[in-house]
């Protein structure tokens, strides 16, 4: 393949699952107003238990299908600490992401007969293991083609059924007490039982974002899941500033769309040379020029479009005299 197709499709596989990954955060952050720290942990044990079911040879859809309940499990977790528990929002998340990290290691152990807990877990298409992806493979020409339609196919099926269920009337519970919980409770929704499903959607979301993932990069390591939560937060800030989030549905495609820009830009980035090790810096610089783009146009609008009026006016008007 060419190299710009090759960039391209790397910018797909990147992205896609990480569109997954931003609309998760996305249900708890903006949604719920509900900082979920356990976001990476999510990814995490959604990657690590995909990887290693997969490696011990089982079927890759199974597998898929077991990583996005290990994140609904972490989900419900979270919502139980702070909802019934009691414990504050931002440290139920921390709570459940540092547990993630043991629990992955013993996830991985699995694979490893001599050994309790594993920190890394390869997946060998040479030696017979499938993934969601090979499965569709022709030929080796096409399986970035292949990988790249695939990850689009799931991601559209979730935009879908997460906007359906969000135009539901249990949904609409889910949003109203977001928005305003004592107004939702005095309407006779238990809050409670909203919050932690809506917890365990985003989170389900994100074991999923995991699962695609490992599947792409035939390995996972304790420290895959570093930055995702960054990512996640990065995409729904770039996507609201620059697509809008004029109605529900246009703010879904939008913080699926920030995502794939997101990692435009941090491709385009290193294929021009930037050091992996000045990454984090450029996820920073992202994230604040993502925060001052609404001050931008609001500049633009207010100071510059109204300059360049009065310029051109009064040149056409010199120019009539």
């Amino acid at each position: 393949m060419p190299d710009i197709v090759n960039v391209i499709f790397n910018i797909l596989t990147s992205g896609l699952p990480c569109c997954l990954l931003a609309i998760g955060v996305f249900l708890t952050f903006r949604l719920l107003d509900f900082a979920d720290m356990s976001a990476e942990g999510s990814f995490l044990l959604g990657a690590a238990l995909t990887g290693s079911c997969i490696y011990n040879g089982m079927n890759p859809f199974l597998a898929t299908l077991l990583g996005v309940l290990v994140g609904i499990a972490c989900g419900i977790l979270t919502g139980i600490l702070n909802r019934v528990l009691k414990i504050p929002k931002l440290l139920s998340g921390i709570i459940t992401l540092t547990a993630s990290m043991s629990i992955a290691m013993l996830i991985m152990g699995i694979t490893r007969p001599d050994q309790i807990f594993a920190t890394q877990v390869p997946i060998s298409l040479a030696a017979g293991q499938q993934t969601i992806y090979s499965v569709f493979y022709p030929w080796n020409e096409w399986n970035k083609i292949v990988e790249a339609a695939v990850m689009v196919v799931v991601v559209l099926v979730v935009i879908l059924l997460i906007y359906y269920f969000f135009g539901t009337e249990y949904g609409m519970a889910i949003r109203a007490t977001g928005m305003n919980e004592k107004m939702a409770r005095s309407q006779g929704i238990n809050t409670n039982i909203s919050t932690i499903t809506c917890i365990a959607i985003s989170n389900g979301l994100i074991g999923l974002a995991g699962a695609l993932y490992v599947q792409d990069a035939l390995s996972v390591s304790t420290v895959s899941a570093t930055g995702y939560l960054v990512i996640g937060l990065a995409s729904i800030l770039m996507g609201e500033a620059i697509f809008g989030k004029r109605s529900f549905k246009n703010w879904l495609i939008s913080v699926a769309l920030g995502a794939i820009f997101y990692f435009t830009i941090i491709t385009i980035a290193i294929r021009l040379g930037l050091p992996t090790e000045l990454k984090s810096l450029l996820y920073a610089f992202l994230i604040a020029t993502a925060l001052c783009i609404p001050l931008f146009k609001d500049l633009f609008k207010k100071h510059i479009i109204p300059f360049f009026v009065r310029l051109f006016t009064k040149k056409g008007e010199s120019e009539s005299c």
